[in-house]
Protein backbone atom coordinates (compact mmCIF):
# COMPACT_ATOMS: atom_id res chain seq x y z
CA UNK A 1 0.00 0.00 0.00
CA UNK A 2 1.45 3.37 -0.93
CA UNK A 3 1.82 6.18 1.61
CA UNK A 4 -0.82 8.29 -0.13
CA UNK A 5 -3.43 5.53 0.28
CA UNK A 6 -2.53 4.66 3.86
CA UNK A 7 -5.54 4.69 6.19
CA UNK A 8 -5.25 6.99 9.17
CA UNK A 9 -7.45 7.33 12.19
CA UNK A 10 -9.76 10.31 12.28
CA UNK A 11 -8.78 12.28 15.37
CA UNK A 12 -11.03 15.11 16.46
CA UNK A 13 -9.65 18.33 17.98
CA UNK A 14 -10.57 17.40 21.55
CA UNK A 15 -8.82 14.04 21.13
CA UNK A 16 -5.83 15.77 19.54
CA UNK A 17 -5.44 17.88 22.68
CA UNK A 18 -5.39 14.71 24.78
CA UNK A 19 -2.66 13.22 22.58
CA UNK A 20 -0.69 16.46 22.74
CA UNK A 21 -0.96 16.40 26.53
CA UNK A 22 0.30 12.80 26.53
CA UNK A 23 3.26 13.84 24.38
CA UNK A 24 4.01 16.75 26.68
CA UNK A 25 3.82 14.47 29.72
CA UNK A 26 6.27 12.05 28.08
CA UNK A 27 8.64 14.91 27.23
CA UNK A 28 8.52 16.17 30.83
CA UNK A 29 9.09 12.65 32.20
CA UNK A 30 12.18 12.36 30.01
CA UNK A 31 13.49 15.70 31.28
CA UNK A 32 12.82 14.81 34.92
CA UNK A 33 14.75 11.59 34.49
CA UNK A 34 17.48 13.32 32.46
CA UNK A 35 16.95 10.84 29.63
CA UNK A 36 17.74 12.22 26.18
CA UNK A 37 16.06 11.39 22.88
CA UNK A 38 19.24 9.60 21.88
CA UNK A 39 19.05 7.38 24.95
CA UNK A 40 15.37 6.61 24.36
CA UNK A 41 16.05 5.91 20.67
CA UNK A 42 18.80 3.44 21.59
CA UNK A 43 16.64 1.69 24.19
CA UNK A 44 13.48 1.50 22.07
CA UNK A 45 14.87 1.14 18.56
CA UNK A 46 12.75 4.10 17.44
CA UNK A 47 14.08 6.89 15.27
CA UNK A 48 14.51 10.42 16.60
CA UNK A 49 11.86 11.78 14.22
CA UNK A 50 9.38 9.23 15.63
CA UNK A 51 10.33 10.29 19.17
CA UNK A 52 9.76 13.93 18.24
CA UNK A 53 6.32 12.95 16.88
CA UNK A 54 5.56 11.20 20.17
CA UNK A 55 6.58 14.28 22.13
CA UNK A 56 4.23 16.34 19.96
CA UNK A 57 1.42 13.82 20.48
CA UNK A 58 1.06 12.93 16.83
CA UNK A 59 -1.83 10.57 16.07
CA UNK A 60 0.11 8.88 13.28
CA UNK A 61 2.46 7.16 15.74
CA UNK A 62 1.28 3.70 16.79
CA UNK A 63 0.25 3.08 20.36
CA UNK A 64 2.92 0.39 20.47
CA UNK A 65 5.59 3.05 19.98
CA UNK A 66 4.08 5.18 22.74
CA UNK A 67 4.12 2.08 24.96
CA UNK A 68 7.80 1.37 24.22
CA UNK A 69 8.74 4.92 25.27
CA UNK A 70 6.59 4.68 28.40
CA UNK A 71 8.29 1.37 29.25
CA UNK A 72 11.73 2.96 29.01
CA UNK A 73 10.52 5.68 31.38
CA UNK A 74 9.08 3.11 33.79
CA UNK A 75 5.54 4.31 33.11
CA UNK A 76 4.13 1.43 31.05
CA UNK A 77 1.81 0.34 33.88
CA UNK A 78 0.07 3.72 33.64
CA UNK A 79 -1.29 2.71 30.24
CA UNK A 80 -2.85 -0.36 31.84
CA UNK A 81 -4.85 1.86 34.17
CA UNK A 82 -6.61 3.64 31.31
CA UNK A 83 -10.36 2.97 31.57
CA UNK A 84 -9.77 0.79 34.63
CA UNK A 85 -12.49 2.53 36.62
CA UNK A 86 -15.17 2.77 33.95
CA UNK A 87 -17.68 4.86 35.89
CA UNK A 88 -20.01 5.43 32.92
CA UNK A 89 -19.93 1.75 31.95
CA UNK A 90 -20.82 0.72 35.50
CA UNK A 91 -23.73 3.18 35.58
CA UNK A 92 -25.02 1.87 32.25
CA UNK A 93 -24.73 -1.68 33.53
CA UNK A 94 -26.62 -0.78 36.71
CA UNK A 95 -29.38 0.86 34.66
CA UNK A 96 -29.66 -2.26 32.51
CA UNK A 97 -29.84 -4.44 35.62
CA UNK A 98 -32.57 -2.25 37.09
CA UNK A 99 -34.66 -2.10 33.95
CA UNK A 100 -34.30 -5.73 32.91
CA UNK A 101 -37.11 -7.97 34.04
CA UNK A 102 -35.70 -11.42 34.73
CA UNK A 103 -38.08 -14.34 34.66
CA UNK A 104 -39.13 -15.89 37.94
CA UNK A 105 -36.98 -18.92 37.11
CA UNK A 106 -33.87 -16.74 36.50
CA UNK A 107 -34.49 -14.84 39.73
CA UNK A 108 -34.97 -18.01 41.75
CA UNK A 109 -31.82 -19.52 40.20
CA UNK A 110 -29.81 -16.41 41.10
CA UNK A 111 -31.16 -16.47 44.62
CA UNK A 112 -30.35 -20.16 44.97
CA UNK A 113 -26.74 -19.53 43.89
CA UNK A 114 -26.43 -16.96 46.67
CA UNK A 115 -28.03 -19.30 49.19
CA UNK A 116 -30.73 -16.74 49.98
CA UNK A 117 -34.27 -17.69 51.00
CA UNK A 118 -36.76 -17.82 48.15
CA UNK A 119 -38.87 -14.77 47.34
CA UNK A 120 -42.51 -15.36 46.41
CA UNK A 121 -43.35 -14.52 42.81
CA UNK A 122 -46.17 -12.18 43.82
CA UNK A 123 -43.96 -9.92 45.98
CA UNK A 124 -42.24 -7.87 43.28
CA UNK A 125 -40.92 -5.13 45.62
CA UNK A 126 -38.96 -7.71 47.63
CA UNK A 127 -37.67 -9.20 44.38
CA UNK A 128 -36.50 -5.77 43.17
CA UNK A 129 -34.76 -5.09 46.50
CA UNK A 130 -33.04 -8.46 46.34
CA UNK A 131 -31.95 -7.93 42.74
CA UNK A 132 -30.55 -4.50 43.61
CA UNK A 133 -28.65 -6.00 46.53
CA UNK A 134 -27.26 -8.73 44.25
CA UNK A 135 -26.16 -6.09 41.72
CA UNK A 136 -24.43 -4.08 44.44
CA UNK A 137 -22.66 -7.19 45.72
CA UNK A 138 -21.44 -8.05 42.22
CA UNK A 139 -20.10 -4.53 41.66
CA UNK A 140 -18.52 -4.35 45.11
CA UNK A 141 -20.64 -1.30 45.94
CA UNK A 142 -22.29 -1.54 49.35
CA UNK A 143 -25.00 0.91 48.25
CA UNK A 144 -26.87 3.16 50.66
CA UNK A 145 -27.20 0.57 53.42
CA UNK A 146 -24.81 0.26 56.32
CA UNK A 147 -21.87 -1.99 55.84
CA UNK A 148 -20.95 -4.71 58.26
CA UNK A 149 -17.47 -5.56 59.45
CA UNK A 150 -16.86 -7.63 56.33
CA UNK A 151 -17.70 -4.66 54.04
CA UNK A 152 -20.94 -6.22 52.72
CA UNK A 153 -24.13 -4.21 52.93
CA UNK A 154 -26.44 -5.33 55.67
CA UNK A 155 -30.15 -5.90 55.01
CA UNK A 156 -32.26 -2.75 55.03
Amino acid sequence: MSDSKKRQAVVFPKEMKILQQLGENIRLAMKRRRITQTMVAERTGLSKPTLRNIERGESTVSIGHYLRVLAVLGLADDLGRVALDDELGRKLQDIALQSSKPTARQTEASIAKLGKPSVAEGDSSDRVKLLMKMARERSGDPGNGQTGRDGVAEDE
